[in-house]
């Protein structure tokens, strides 16, 4: 455990020394310029007289007002077809992958695969392959976003690219259907909120944060390329933001296993893109762009190993706003839109097979299947398509935004009741991802509330949501093989709630949380249940 004490007294002063610097004067400033830098919460207070009240944010909202940059759509195709081009004669060259030749390149083949779609299924690769096609959907994504156009055209450009590499990119595998979700579908979420943080971050003031857009390359390419264009500097700033980096402890407790302490550490990006928000007057509008999105990564480790991962994403790109704030900074705020989301989850693996995918139709000693499964719990669900409603209300002093969402969902899911189920019953004949790697692909829905109360430096907050998911049961790779079709069911519920407190004068805040997450399971008659609390303590850092 000594090492990663010494990550977090390390941490711990980083933070220190981050908020020490963004409360200090800027040089050349007045005494009156030189206050404390405190980072936008949700806590609002009078006015004082001659300033803008809290939340209004810079009185000028875009740097070069009246200017956009036009979309280069030539050169966002060129990008797409110059990667997907390198990419697929890589692919060609290096011969990846043999155990999925399927198909020969000769034209029987080829248009038995496509023209009459028997290549069209669920792929049997693994987990880790299989759920990170999402990053290639969102680096198509990117070539879009970053050359100025539209959401919907950067996400065409997600679809196409996903369709390209189905079907030209890999002419010897099946058209998966679940990477053609994941990765056209799912370029969306992820590209966004990753243009989006990137985008504020170029825009900030500091120099270091400037350099942290070094996240998306793409973007920093694409602006040097557009260096003369005299809109280059045209950006509307967020009407409200949270960038925070945190570090901290975490406690488990499981069902049936000895409790622990884990160092916890992680970064999150929440941007509320419209300009008018949480500023005194009217506004009645319909939004065609981005109005929310969020990114968060996180990481718990225990002896220099990482025992949970887990990032999401998430973009609401259309919508109404309504929003009434009278010059008090009393009144209110609401959206109405639809959005699209993306979690992963994952456990550390326990089982060699499970830490070390064994290729399909290869050595399945390795399997050990004369012993009952022992797969660790894995996700990552596509929240397609859903309705959110997010409301806030402001009054002197205190702030509450209010989040409810529900979405229709794609995902690859760990299969709970597999290790129960295979201590009674064999798990040859079930579906291959299921036999070889313990994740089902499933259909479902999920939905979420949450909260958080704002009052002057101190912070309430809560969450709930749930989600059940059922397995595809058709078209598996192997489907001819596949003897025992039975229905797979999962479903997670998740409570969490904590406090904060924002140290005065500092962008330097104390939490607390407590999490509860059931996860459940059924498998031909088999049931299972699991129940997880977990307690996080630590120091985060706004700007």
């Amino acid at each position: 455990m000594r090492a990663p004490r010494k990550v977090f007294a390390a941490s711990l002063a980083v933070l220190f020394v981050a908020a020490r610097s963004a409360a200090a004067p800027v040089p050349g400033s007045s005494p009156a310029e030189a206050g404390p830098r405190i980072c936008f919460s949700l806590v609002a207070r009078p006015a004082l007289d001659g300033e803008r009240p809290i939340g209004a944010g810079p009185a000028v909202r875009s740097e070069t007002p009246g200017l956009r940059l036009r979309p280069r759509l030539a050169r966002a195709w060129s990008e797409w077809g110059a990667f997907v081009t390198v990419s697929s004669v890589n692919y060609w060259l290096s011969n990846s992958f043999p155990e999925d030749a399927d198909y020969r390149l000769t034209l029987d083949d080829q248009v038995r695969r496509l023209a009459f779609l028997d290549g069209v299924k669920f792929d049997s690769n693994q987990f880790s392959l299989n759920w990170s096609h999402i990053l290639g959907g969102a680096l198509y994504y990117q070539f879009g976003r970053t050359n100025h156009t539209s959401w919907p055209a950067a996400l065409l450009m997600s679809v196409a690219g996903s369709t390209w590499w189905e079907t030209i990119g890999e002419p010897k595998e099946v058209v998966a259907i679940n990477d053609q979700i994941i990765t056209g579908l799912g370029g969306f979420p992820v590209g966004e909120a990753w243009y989006q943080a990137s985008q504020f971050l170029l825009h900030r003031p500091a120099f270091l944060e400037r350099a942290l857009s070094v996240i998306n390359p793409f973007l920093l390419i694409n602006r040097w390329l557009d260096r003369r264009d005299a809109a280059i500097r045209a950006y509307d700033q967020p009407g409200w933001h949270d960038f925070s980096v945190f570090v901290g402890g975490r406690r488990l407790a499981s069902d049936g296993s000895a409790a622990r302490t884990d160092l916890y550490l992680g970064v999150r990006t929440r941007l509320i893109e419209l300009a008018e928000y949480g500023r005194p007057g009217e506004v009645h509008r319909r939004f065609k762009d981005t109005a929310v999105s969020e990114l968060g990564f996180d990481i718990a480790v225990q002896n220099g190993r990482a025992a949970e991962t887990r990032w999401a994403a998430q973009a609401v790109p259309w919508g109404w706003f309504d929003q009434r704030i009278d010059r008090d900074g009393n009144g209110h705020s609401l959206m109405f839109g639809f959005g699209s989301a993306f979690e992963f989850f994952k456990k550390r693996p326990l089982a060699d097979y499970d830490a070390t995918p064994v290729p399909v139709k290869s050595d399945l000693s390795r399997l050990h299947l004369d012993e009952p499964r022992a797969f660790t719990d894995k996700l990552a669900i596509l929240h397609v398509a859903g309705p959110v409603l997010d409301w806030t209300i402001f009054r002197r002093g205190l702030r509450l935004r209010t989040v409810v969402e529900g979405y229709g969902d794609f995902g690859l899911i760990n299969a709970t009741a597999l290790n129960d189920y295979s201590a009674v019953h064999p798990v040859a004949g079930l579906w291959t991802t299921v036999f070889y790697y313990g994740y089902f692909y499933g259909f479902g829905g999920s939905g979420a509330a949450s909260f958080s109360l704002d009052y002057r430096g101190l912070e309430a907050r809560g969450r709930a949501e749930t989600g059940v998911w059922s397995s595809a049961r058709f078209l598996d790779r192997f489907q001819t093989e596949v003897t025992n079709r039975a229905r797979i069911v999962d479903a997670r519920t998740l409570f969490r709630g904590g406090l904060g407190w924002t140290l005065p004068r500092t962008s330097l805040k104390i939490f607390a949380d407590l999490e509860y997450v059931r996860r459940g399971g059924r498998l031909d008659g088999v049931k299972a249940a699991r129940v997880e609390t977990k307690t996080y303590v630590g120091l985060a850092f706004s700007f």
